[in-house]
């Protein structure tokens, strides 16, 4: 699998940029999703935004309360 950008099946380790909170998640389909399993939907906002992302990009990403911005700190395989 390639693991040099953001895609499905992929585990992405972030970087809350604003407040240095880290936190890995894994891409998967709508019917995989799993918030308590850090499982989430390539169809969220959160999965959308950090798709065909790099190691070192910036993503910036909508959520209900404004616009955080993440780091991609590592992408590895599911």
């Amino acid at each position: 699998l390639d693991t040099s950008s953001v895609r499905l099946l992929t585990k992405v380790s972030i970087r809350n940029i604003d407040n240095g909170s880290k936190m890995t998640y894994s891409i998967v389909p709508e019917s995989e999703a799993n918030l308590k399993e850090m499982k989430i939907s390539a169809s969220s906002p959160i999965g959308k935004g950090l798709l065909g992302k790099n190691i070192g990009d910036i993503a910036n990403i909508q959520v209900p309360n404004g616009i955080i911005s993440f780091e991609i700190e590592k992408i590895e395989s599911v």
